[in-house]
């Protein structure tokens, strides 16, 4: 539930940078300073500069010793195994010598189009032995130099699928946006979900319509080996209960409440109070935090419409990393609401937010019931004050329950640690991030400190809430942290 960032989804009422549009800059690595830009629809674009060289020949002499799948990355004789297609105007597939860059090769791909619209636009490039390349939970890393030669500021995809889109073995997918002509280091790690297929390929998702103009070279796709975290089959080393007596307070000996209707950051509608009609324990084991519309003025004598509750470990109970947590939770539905279980690093008093890190376990759209969204916020590196984020977009950081969120309790989970993020619900894998691709893409990487835990249930004020009824509530229930690991 990132604190100062507005309007993503202003259709849904979600004032934050969750937004999947955000996967646009997921693991561009810039070669200089790194200069983020933001575009006019929202998203963040890069200019090239010098800071983060070394990281990338460290990537790639790494990436060297292992095995490559791609056949032709940098079209190195000629363009066989490249082709592309357009649903209007044709694309321009070239290969392209005399390259010099911050890479070993002097060929590559010159894609571009001058015009047309359409719906879709891709090319690809041929793997080798798909079929048999990719085994099922194996960590593999995709990755290739690309530059826009437009400085257009317009998303190019990778990814991995066949002309189709489908015969993936991974959802997962960049769309790195570059508003200068300099050459940038793409790569984004993956765990493979699905066997390849004859057909599978390197796809390279181009832009629907307009005209663009792109040089690519290096792609490549290769297996390798990535943190995972610690697996031991052991109960619990911290179980925070939510037993006592129904209508009874949180224990404060864990618990405190923020307070107060000042927007928080997000342009949030209610008041957060501490009043048992908002947060109580239910006498059987869950707690639960109640949304209201009703007129309330808080303590900072702010004066809304409705009324909740955000309680928190801040300076009580802190996760370190290393850890697993969990929490089955049954979250409420309905236009403008938004129900959250997250982290925060315990040095946001002194670092500032994002650059103390935020792990979003689990957030709903009350709009989009069936909808569970996970997030990783994190600090730009050259910049503590800019949230470069691994958002909703990413691949698993929106999961479709097919049911609505309330309908009944999942378990929401995440485990981190100094190289790796892992986010699960029901304790099957959605989004899986690594420092080394944060790190290499101008991120700063902060989870290898401790965090406290949040919950709450937050009102829009940017979303018409009419249609919804209330009270709304998010019941929870007791929150296991294994310190040893991932219990499965």
């Amino acid at each position: 539930m990132a604190r100062n960032k507005r309007a993503a989804y202003p259709a849904l009422g979600i004032p934050a940078t969750r937004t999947a549009r955000l996967t646009a800059l997921a693991n561009v690595l810039v070669l200089g300073a790194t200069a983020a830009f933001t575009m006019p629809d929202g998203t963040r674009a890069i200019a090239a500069s010098k800071s983060v060289a070394r990281t990338v020949k460290s990537a790639q002499a790494t990436t060297a010793r292992l095995v490559e799948i791609a056949t032709n990355g940098s079209a190195a004789r000629s363009l066989t195994g490249w082709t592309s297609r357009s649903h209007s105007g044709g694309v321009a597939v070239k290969r392209v010598t005399g390259l010099t860059g911050p890479f070993p090769v002097t060929t590559g791909v010159r894609i571009s189009r001058s015009g047309g619209t359409g719906t879709w636009a891709y090319a690809l490039t041929a793997l080798k032995s798909p079929q048999t390349a990719f085994t099922v939970g194996k960590t593999y890393t995709m990755s290739g130099w690309v530059r826009d030669l437009a400085a257009s500021g317009r998303p190019i995809g990778l990814l991995l699928g066949n002309a189709n889109y489908q015969h993936r073995p991974t959802t997962t997918a960049e769309y790195p946006r570059f508003i200068d002509t300099g050459w940038h280091y793409v790569s984004r790690s993956f765990i493979c979900t699905a066997p390849g297929f004859a057909d599978t390929a390197f796809y390279l998702g181009l832009p629907a319509s307009g005209s663009f103009d792109f040089q690519l070279t290096g792609l490549s796709v290769r297996a390798a080996p990535m943190p995972a975290p610690a697996r031991m089959a052991v109960p619990p080393s911290t179980v925070v209960s939510f037993a006592g007596a129904a209508g009874t307070a949180p224990d404060a000996r864990t618990w405190n409440y923020e307070l107060g209707g000042h927007g928080w950051g997000n342009g949030e509608a209610q008041t957060y109070t501490s009043r048992a009609t908002n947060v109580r324990l239910d006498g059987t084991g869950k707690l639960r935090i109640t949304a209201r519309r009703e007129t309330f003025t808080g303590p900072d004598d702010i004066t809304r419409t409705f009324t909740s509750a955000r309680i928190t470990t801040k300076g009580k109970l802190a996760v370190a990393p290393g850890s697993y947590v969990e929490a089955p939770i049954t979250a409420p539905t309905g236009a403008g609401l938004w129900p959250a279980f997250w982290l925060l690093g315990t040095d946001i008093d002194k670092v500032g937010w994002p650059a103390s890190g935020e792990l979003d376990i689990f957030e709903g759209v009350g709009a989009r019931p069936t909808m569970a969204h996970s997030a990783a916020h994190m600090a730009a590196s050259d910049n503590p004050k800019t949230d470069f984020p691994y958002g909703w977009g990413e691949a698993g950081g929106t999961t479709d329950l097919g049911e609505p969120v309330d309908a009944r309790a999942h378990k929401y989970g995440v485990y981190f640690d100094a190289g790796t993020v892992r986010f699960y619900i029901d304790r099957r894998p959605t989004m899986s991030l690594w420092a080394a691709d944060a790190l290499a893409t101008g991120r700063t990487w902060p989870f290898g400190g401790p965090q406290y835990m949040i919950l709450n249930v937050a009102v829009s004020g940017e979303v018409d809430t009419t249609a919804t009824a209330f009270p709304r509530e998010m019941a929870v229930g007791p929150i296991s942290i294994w310190n040893t690991g991932l219990p499965f």
